[in-house]
Order: structure tokens, then sequence, then C-alpha cells
């Protein structure tokens, strides 16, 4: 099981965000790593030196957009209350961007 199926909605989410086109997929995960690092006091610079120090390469269908990718990276080690913030925050800014018709 991914760390991600442990929360139905961001399961969910990930599925939608998958079934995105490349395009989408970049739009979405600038919102997502904007919430994260700004809206959960995230120190970038930090996790990021944290994973140049991973030795392995990374393969999952995630990671060919780097900003999903990182986000992900920085909430899989979140607690799960700021998980559940996220999850929130990232669901409405994908409505948000619908509205906006940026998707």
């Amino acid at each position: 099981m991914r760390w991600y199926e442990n929360n139905n909605e961001l399961s969910e989410l990930l599925n939608f965000v998958e079934s995105l086109n490349e395009d989408d997929k970049i739009v979405i995960s600038q919102h997502l790593l904007q919430i994260v690092v700004n809206e959960c006091n995230i120190n970038i610079d930090n996790e990021l030196s944290k994973f140049s120090r991973n030795d392995y390469s990374y393969q999952r269908w995630y990671d060919e957009v780097l900003d999903l990718s990182t986000s992900l990276e920085i909430l899989k080690n979140l607690p799960d209350a700021q998980k559940d913030y996220v999850v929130k925050r990232f669901l409405s800014e994908i409505v948000m961007s619908y509205a906006k018709e940026e998707l």
C-alpha cells in the first residue's frame, strides 16, 4: 500500500491529478506546493536538501512533475492534522482553478 492510500481523500485527489494532462498537472502542482510551503510553514530549502541526500531515483507517476513530487515528499512527513488541512485546501484550489478555467 502506498503511503497516501491511508488517507481516502488524498488518494482520491491524487487519482484525479494522475488523470489530468501534463499541463494541468503542472498548474495544480504549483498550487499544491504553495499550500504546503506557505500555509504549513515549511522551509523549502531544508526540505530540498533532505531530498538531495537520497541516493535512489524516483520512478513514480508523480515524479514526472517536480512541484508535485516535491509537495508529496513534504506532505508524506507532515502530521495527520496538517495533511488533512492540505488535502482540503488542495481540493478548494482545484475547484477554484476550474472556476477560473485554468484547467
